[in-house]
């Protein structure tokens, strides 16, 4: 079937772009098109389903043309104890991603916003389909490698190997996870006038992602060899490189992203508003410029000279680049935010180790600079313009300024830099979210008082 894999990225690609779709159905209000909305919708979890239900024909008929069976199990009679190979081996990832896309198609009936608009679940749906198709997208060669779909030319004469154990699913787990819950957090932060309902689910996603990503940095601690030149070899190591990026996504959104939402929502006109942008912009691009290269030289694969620190400074220039153009897409209607440059820039910064890891895995490198800047992106306009309450700076800025500093530097001392900036890279959102939280709670109580003195 060539036209299998074209047609499930197609469908991924409409996903995507379902809200449009959407909308332009209903204009022409005609039963073709309310037929390809529902075609549109299925097409991606009925294919997978169709993959599964060939892997478990294969399984029972031990057919030995199917590229597992010939790896693990070779010829002889079904049993239940073989059905194992379905969720352990190339199946568990197809069966994973059913569920993603079956959750996503289903989201808009979760308990939490029963009781919301029935456009506002819609509009949840369509942004939790963007974000699940765009994820699946991107992570499709590492999710549906090449070498799982076809029959090669020489099959093994007899199994080279024994069924994968069980504890290879704890990675697909985690992701399926991060993938469900992020998309959530996703959902609710382009919503964000959508009422209490939505609040509540953000605040259960947000607690579940936070579990899954302390989950998951143990997990790696666990599983990975310091002595070794791991990092060098993520792309090679099948689902680890997706993982790390669905928990640098997971960590953004849980403790900066969706948070700020709420908070920049009680930013008043914006007088010093282009100053602020310039500050925290070039702030921004500071962490990113400095510290990406500083986490290649350490890895040592670039030699010892200037190659590590002008390929670093190459990976973080393309993102800051990117992040610096998309101050230009409120301009032309994309400003469904508070603040929609500021919005559009952290989405942007958060969302390009994703999208340069495409064409370079070291692009991974950015996480550690990124976790430590995007927290300024919330704090920069409290701090800079003159038209809202300036939080304590003893209370806030100096504690956030200190710890960011400890966090950029600490990993230098460690044995695995990259995983260190992961354990306590979080930190500073964490408590920028939490401070500045807290300091709209108390100018909202006491412009209560106030208008009650008043």
């Amino acid at each position: 079937m060539p036209w299998f894999l074209p047609l499930f990225v197609f469908g991924l690609f409409a996903w995507v772009f379902n809200e449009a779709i959407q909308t332009y159905a209903k204009k022409k209000n005609s039963s073709f098109w309310l037929k390809a909305i529902l075609v549109i919708r299925w097409l991606p979890p009925v294919q997978l389903l169709l993959l599964l239900i060939v892997r478990l024909i294969a399984l029972v008929q031990r057919d030995l043309t199917h590229i597992e069976i010939a790896q693990y199990m070779g010829p002889g009679e079904f049993s239940f104890s073989d059905l194992k190979l379905i969720l352990t081996g190339g199946g568990g990832l197809e069966s994973i991603v059913l569920v993603i896309l079956l959750f996503t198609l289903f989201s808009e009936r979760l308990p939490s916003i029963a009781n919301a608009r029935s456009d506002l679940r819609q509009g949840f749906q369509n942004r939790m389909m963007m974000f699940t198709g765009l994820v699946l997208l991107l992570f499709s060669t590492t999710l549906f490698p090449e070498t799982s779909y076809y029959s090669p030319s020489t099959l093994p004469l007899s199994p080279i190997g024994t069924i994968p154990s069980w504890h290879t699913l704890v990675p697909i787990l985690l992701f399926m996870g991060l993938t469900v819950f992020g998309g959530e957090l996703f959902a609710v932060s382009t919503l964000f006038f959508a009422g209490e309902n939505f609040q509540r689910l953000a605040r259960r996603a947000r607690n579940k992602v936070l579990l899954l990503a302390l989950t998951t940095i143990v997990w790696l601690s666990l599983t990975v060899d310091i002595g070794t030149d791991w990092l060098q070899k993520i792309p090679e190591i099948g689902l680890l490189l997706p993982l790390i990026l669905m928990l640098h996504l997971g960590v953004c959104l849980a403790t900066v992203i969706q948070p700020a939402v709420r908070i920049e929502s009680e930013l008043n006109h914006g007088e010093g508003r282009s100053w602020a942008m310039i500050i925290l912009a070039a702030t921004m691009a500071l962490f990113v410029l400095v510290l990406t290269p500083l986490h290649l030289d350490e890895i040592g694969v670039f030699g010892a000279g200037l190659g590590p620190y002008v390929y670093g400074f190459w990976v973080a220039a393309v993102a800051v680049s990117i992040m610096m153009l998309v101050q230009f897409l409120p301009t032309l209607g994309f400003d469904a935010a508070p603040r929609p440059e500021i919005w559009w820039m952290k989405m942007t910064l958060m969302f390009s180790p994703i999208v340069l890891c495409m064409f370079t895995p070291f692009a991974l490198f950015l996480i550690p600079a990124i976790w430590l800047a995007l927290p300024w992106s919330s704090l920069t306009p409290w701090f800079i313009e003159r038209d809202v309450t300036t939080p304590s700076t003893s209370f806030i800025l100096y504690p956030i300024l200190f710890i960011t500093v400890i966090c950029a530097i600490l990993p230098f001392s460690w044995d695995e830099p990259f995983l260190t900036s992961l354990w306590f890279g979080w930190i500073p959102g964490a408590m920028a979210s939490i401070g500045l939280t807290l300091h709209v709670k108390h100018s909202n109580k006491a412009s209560g008082l106030d208008s009650e003195d008043e």
